[in-house]
């Protein structure tokens, strides 16, 4: 048998009501079952805090709602706006998954020769052979395992608003000084918080965005709210 088709233990995740739940809740938000895109978005329980990622799972977009300091606040807003990109990036994973499709059943090959037909010289130098290269798969792995994690580092945003702590390209977590989260308008923080995924190498930023309506009737933030009443933002829970 050739050392390729020698499979080591696959993990898989437990199937128990808690996590079919969940997987429901990221394919069919509402219970409206989700097709693929190419993006796919998530709110965090209040829903006012937005965040869009790709297939590539890259953040395409942050909106944080006026009123957010009301309805979130400064101090929870950091893990709030985390949870919600995770959320995303899971949506993302589990809708990709259940379409993809399924590949043809495998079928073991025949080994060419029977065991039978060789030598006791050559049995045993195949056997050995095989041996090494499977311990030197397990010392492989055993060297993974033994190498030291690569160091924290932090991501500021562009504004300061938001601090990302990394370890080996991977986000950690989200930071925020709530006294200086305390004044920002939604859509400087939402921008801020993009930029910041994209300074990170975990988002891609756009320009700037201003609605149309925004910019022609000059509106502030604190009148924000009533041009997205228009918009039903609590369909979902996630």
């Amino acid at each position: 048998m050739a050392l390729e088709r020698v499979e080591l233990a696959t993990v898989t995740v437990r199937d128990d009501p808690r996590m079919r739940a969940r997987f429901a809740e990221l394919t069919r938000p509402g219970g409206v079952p989700l097709e693929p895109a190419d993006t796919y978005e998530a709110r965090d329980p209040s829903g006012f805090v937005i965040v869009t990622v790709n297939k590539a799972a890259k953040v395409t977009n942050v909106r944080i709602r006026p009123g957010w300091i009301a309805q979130v606040g400064p101090a929870a807003l950091p893990a709030a706006l985390f949870n919600t990109y995770v959320t995303a990036l899971q949506r993302a994973l589990a809708v990709e998954l259940i379409h993809r499709p399924k590949p043809p059943p495998r079928t073991a090959a025949p080994d060419p020769l029977d065991p039978a037909d060789l030598s006791v010289e050559e049995f045993l130098s195949r056997t050995r052979a095989r041996s090494e290269a499977i311990n030197a798969q397990y010392e492989a792995i055993r060297r993974r395992q033994h190498t030291p994690l690569a160091q924290i580092h932090e991501v500021r945003s562009p504004l300061g608003y938001l601090t990302l702590r990394m370890r080996g390209g991977g986000p950690l977590a989200l930071h925020g000084d709530p006294r200086a989260l305390d004044n920002p308008s939604a859509e400087a923080l939402g921008e801020d918080a993009l930029q910041l995924f994209a300074r990170a190498g975990l988002g891609v930023a756009g320009e700037a965005r201003t609605s149309p309506e925004r910019a022609a009737r000059g509106v502030s933030d604190g009148a924000d709210d009533a041009y997205f009443a228009e918009f039903d933002v609590f369909d979902d829970e996630d």
